[in-house]
């Protein structure tokens, strides 16, 4: 049984869509001021979305400042279809007339509207409500994660993902049904459950994934765990259409369980549970309705708090009941009860979390009100004489149902089978909850979580880089400095090697920079240099008896198949120029596989790869340009990394080639001084990919914002304040190289550059650790 809003297109957002509003990957706060640009924001009926701001009669509460509260951990739980009726009813059915429900045991409340913005009713669904608090934006019924315009709109859950949280979403219903999915997804239409599905797993990967649905995830004629058409409803059956993403999940990383052993077994931190074809119970036409599920929502909330608690930067958590809004459709009082009582039993685990915690904001609301229910007395009619029908309009008796630890009854009137425009009651606990009192629109949610979120990162830290109370607006805070360490670090060990980046994981850097190659066999290696140079690596042997190539070096990398270039010691000697830099002895070419191998060794799953695609001398926008380019986006693609790894390039023609196959990837143009980049001169540069940068008046930023880049790195010399200006303009941020002195650094950051690539990342950590910056995860081998 579906109440959806159907007959819209499919879209799905792309990563870099999402780069661009997030600023993935980039987003210092910092001191700099920028008189001559005012912040963008996002305007739905009158009401301004663009800041973090408050919505309705909520009153307004802008971005942290020092005597803001934070949160390291975010969970909110939302009981679909559960308005002040279905609240009591569930108090009524649990706890009795006395009694006090868990959810409604929290020191704030509040009330909350729920309209949507939909041109034909303002009566919202599930997914204009779950939009709403998701994205801080109102919408049209059906969307996911979508404003007005079928524009992508940040989503909370995005936030935490870029503030280094661990995240995760769970429901008894399906997994890819319109609560989870306007969190972790962007459609035009709720219905397209695949593509939500897939883009769990190509974008948002959230580390836990539990509900039912199993049926969006396999195409049709393959059941997966649970079978076709099973005798409680024959008409369930795998319809997926986007792939085996059960598999794709796999090989991403996820470990799929199916049953509630599974599930208590698993000791994964990347968890993905189906448990059921569709919902986790039975309801609608032709179904004998029963609120069974093989696996109770509060061990998925347990299991949920279990994988995401151990999280150094915290969580962020959405947990649905999809049972109260099912059974409200079918005017079923019995079973809403029933799981509304299995919700607040999962609420009171989420509450003891958050309270021996301390330092989470927990939230407990409904998206929207079903059936219009009324909570009515019993009325025993005199012999002869009609139940009382209270009301002028249609309506159903429902009962008589028991309330708990009393003898008495109670009665539920029924006005409609559908959602209703009734305010839904709101309670919370932990830092920030106090400002969720009163009465406000529903998107006041989001901006309620993501302003705790973002206040952990408090001022002295990422926040407070040039000595300002609060950041730029062009930032609004929603992601940390990134410390790229070049090469992996070349000034301390060996460039690029398997051996420096895992110093640099085990140091603590936001990113693993990196060069790359396409060998003659079609590989993908980790290498600067076109040409082997005498100074870096030195002939061992051949790869091959009488390999008439032999010797290696000097020949072009382009020139050498894997095996020809795993014969030479890149590891001999000290590099020149690089005096504190240790020598990993024999150090071997790898390839990028193995860099995102090393990474999932040490379970960094939040460590970012910034690759870039090479240019050879004179070939800029070539044909080994086109297949470099292409390989690269496969071995991306493959490993599972793609929405963790940005594209670097100076030659652009390259990053229009991943723009034109890969869209969801985020590129960063990379830009040399004026003389390299054609300023001033006739025609385009051959690297800019047919842009002639005069047309720009020679700002590199504009430039790089109008071919649609989602970051720009210029050379650390070209830095400017205007350059920076029309950067953060544009929406770009600025990540320079390679800067690898403190004064240097100090001086860019006070500007406010967004990331640093250096040759000396523990340089780098120590200029951010004495200027109270927030400091990347390190990380050890498991």
């Amino acid at each position: 049984m579906r109440y959806a809003n159907a007959g819209k297109s499919t879209w799905a957002v792309t990563t870099a869509a999402i780069a661009a509003l997030v600023l993935t990957g980039t987003g210092p706060v910092t001191g700099l001021q920028l008189p001559d640009h005012q912040p963008a924001a996002t305007t739905v009926d009158g009401k301004d979305h663009g800041k973090g701001g408050g919505h309705g009669k909520g009153g307004g509460h802008g971005g942290p400042d020092e005597e803001s509260p934070s949160a390291r951990n975010v969970i909110l739980m939302v009981g679909d279809g559960m308005g002040p009726g279905q609240r009591e009813a569930i108090r009524l059915g649990l706890v009795g007339l006395t009694g006090e429900l868990e959810m409604d045991s929290m020191p704030a409340a509040g009330r909350v509207h729920t309209n949507s913005a939909d041109p034909e009713t303002f009566v919202t669904d599930s997914a204009a409500a779950a939009t709403a608090m998701s994205t801080g934006v109102k919408t049209y019924n059906g969307a996911i994660g979508v404003d007005l315009d079928q524009q992508p709109v940040t989503t909370a859950l995005e936030v935490a993902e870029e503030l280094g949280k661990s995240t995760g979403l769970v429901t008894t219903s399906n997994v890819t049904d319109a609560t989870p999915a306007a969190f972790g997804s962007h459609v035009l239409d709720r219905d397209e459950q695949s593509s939500i599905a897939r883009q769990f797993l190509e974008s948002s990967q959230p580390e836990v994934i539990l509900g039912g649905g199993e049926d969006y995830w396999y195409p049709a004629g393959d059941p997966g765990r649970h079978p076709d058409n099973p005798a409680e409803d024959p008409s369930e059956e795998s319809a997926g259409t986007e792939g085996n993403l059960v598999e794709l999940a796999q090989e991403i990383g996820y470990e799929y369980v199916w049953d509630l052993a599974g599930l208590q077994e698993s000791e994964s931190s990347m968890l993905l549970g189906l448990f059921a074809n569709e919902e986790m119970f039975q309801y609608g036409d032709d179904v004998e309705a029963r609120y069974q599920p093989t696996v109770p929502l509060t061990d998925m909330t347990a299991k949920a708090l279990e994988v995401l608690s151990p999280a150094d930067e915290g969580f962020f958590l959405m947990v649905e009941e999809e049972g109260i809004d099912a059974f409200s459709h079918v005017n079923n009082a019995e079973l809403t009860i029933e799981a509304g009582i299995e919700f607040d039993r999962s609420v009171a685990l989420a509450k003891d979390f958050a309270e021996q915690d301390g330092d989470t904001l927990l939230i407990v609301v409904g998206d929207h009100q079903t059936g219009g229910m009324t909570i009515e007395s019993v009325d025993v009619p005199e012999p002869g004489e009609e139940p009382d029908e209270s009301g002028d309009g249609p309506s159903a008796e429902d009962g008589p149902l028991p309330v708990a630890n009393s003898e008495q009854q109670f009665m539920v009137d029924w006005s409609t089978g559908g959602h209703t425009a009734l305010d839904v009651p709101l309670t919370a606990v932990g830092p920030g909850s106090e400002l969720l009192t009163g009465v406000y629109e529903n998107t006041r949610i989001f901006d309620i979580m993501v302003q705790m979120m973002r206040a952990g990162y408090e001022p002295g830290d990422d926040n407070d880089h040039g000595g300002g109370s609060t950041p730029p607006e062009w930032n609004d805070g929603r992601a940390r400095f990134d410390l790229q360490a070049h090469r992996g670090g070349r000034g301390e060990y060996t460039e690029e090697s398997l051996t420096g980046f895992a110093q640099a994981l085990e140091l603590g850097v936001s990113t693993l920079e990196l060069d790359l190659h396409l060998s003659k066999d079609g590989k993908v290696v980790v290498w600067h240099d076109d040409i082997i140079a005498p100074e870096k690596c030195r002939d061992t042997a051949p790869a091959q008896q009488g390999d008439p190539q032999f010797p290696y070096v000097g020949a072009r990398v382009a020139d050498l198949t894997l095996a020809q270039l795993k014969t030479l010691d890149c590891g001999f000697q000290q590099l020149p120029g690089f005096p504190e830099q240790e020598v990993v002895q024999g150090n071997r070419i790898a390839e990028l596989r193995d860099v995102y191998e090393l990474a999932d060794a040490y379970d960094a799953r939040k460590i970012r790869f910034n690759v870039e695609t090479k240019v050879e001398d004179g070939q800029a926008g070539g044909p080994g340009m086109e297949a470099l380019t292409r390989a690269v986006v496969a071995e991306v693609e493959a490993s599972g990394r793609a929405r963790h790894t940005t594209i670097q390039s100076f030659d652009w023609s390259s990053l229009n080639l991943v723009k034109e196959i890969a869209p969801r990837l985020t590129l960063v143009a990379l830009a040399g001084d004026n003389a390299e980049l054609g300023v001033g001169q006739p025609g385009a540069a051959p690297q800019l990919g047919g842009i002639d940068i005069d047309d720009y008046d020679g700002s590199v930023a504009r430039a790089a914002a109008a071919a649609g880049y989602d970051v720009l790195s210029p050379i650390a010399t070209t830095v400017t304040a205007e350059m920076i200006r029309d950067a953060h303009e544009a929406g770009l941020p600025v990540i320079p190289w390679t800067v690898n002195s403190a004064a240097d650094m100090n001086a860019l950051i006070d500007a406010g550059v967004d990331g640093i690539i250096t040759d000396y990342p523990t340089l780098l950590r120590s200029v951010m650790e004495e200027r109270g910056m927030k400091l990347p995860r390190a990380y050890n081998l498991s």
